[in-house]
């Protein structure tokens, strides 16, 4: 389910939409303010966010200059304002904005939008992990970062057969190392091959031993 997040001053206005959208399948919070909507990006990091422009302490335009900082954020941006003015939708749109959208808002216009926003975030999320799968193929050997960013998808017990994997161990042999049966062991494996994704020649046994320096089971 995704995750939306309404920033609004209006009380009554971000209750409807926030019941609008929730009907209609998708996981709402809110926020009051540009200060608290950002607050809760940071916290629950949201798929989408719908977010006035005239608000107190952070107006909308300031609050999408911060979040355009943060790192890898790919979060589509969806601009509300009472004022229908081309100035207003200009800046919007210079700043990134992925759409604009003027009070009193049309239900249908909004539902149409947020989808249109959201597959189009899938997409582009999808053609960076395949690119990054791609790099991982090709690539000889995988720096420190590189490697440690493929570690933390890991739990402690994958990282572990992953150190045996590369270090030529039998599918018995860990399992008798790390006192797990076989089947285990093999769940194991299908999780870190299904968690990083490694399709065709992306075996596991390929990536342990791309990222072999940088695998320890301490």
């Amino acid at each position: 389910m995704e995750k939306l997040l309404v920033i609004e001053d209006e009380l009554i206005l971000r209750e409807n939409l926030k019941e609008l959208l929730t009907i209609h399948g998708y996981e709402v919070s809110t926020a009051n303010d540009g200060e608290e909507g950002l607050h809760a990006i940071k916290s629950i990091n949201p798929d989408l966010v719908i977010c006035d422009i005239r608000m107190p302490k952070l107006n909308g335009y300031e609050l999408f200059e911060e979040v355009k900082n943060m790192p890898e954020s790919f979060m589509p941006f969806l601009f509300l304002s009472a004022k229908v003015e081309h100035d207003d939708v200009r800046k919007g749109m210079n700043l990134g904005a992925d759409d604009y959208l003027t009070k009193p808002v049309n239900k249908t216009d909004l539902l149409a939008a947020v989808e249109t926003r959201l597959k189009l975030r899938s997409k582009k999320l999808s053609e960076i992990s395949d690119r990054s799968h791609k790099n991982i193929s090709d690539k000889l050997d995988l720096s420190q970062e590189e490697s440690n960013e493929i570690l933390s998808k890991l739990s402690k017990a994958e990282k572990r057969v992953l150190y045996y994997v590369a270090q030529g161990k039998s599918t018995q042999e860990i399992a008798d190392l790390i006192n797990l049966s076989p089947k285990t062991v093999e769940n194991h494996r299908h999780h870190i091959s299904k968690k990083l994704d490694l399709k065709g020649g992306h075996s596991v046994l390929t990536l342990a031993l791309k990222i072999k320096p940088y695998l320890n089971i301490k």
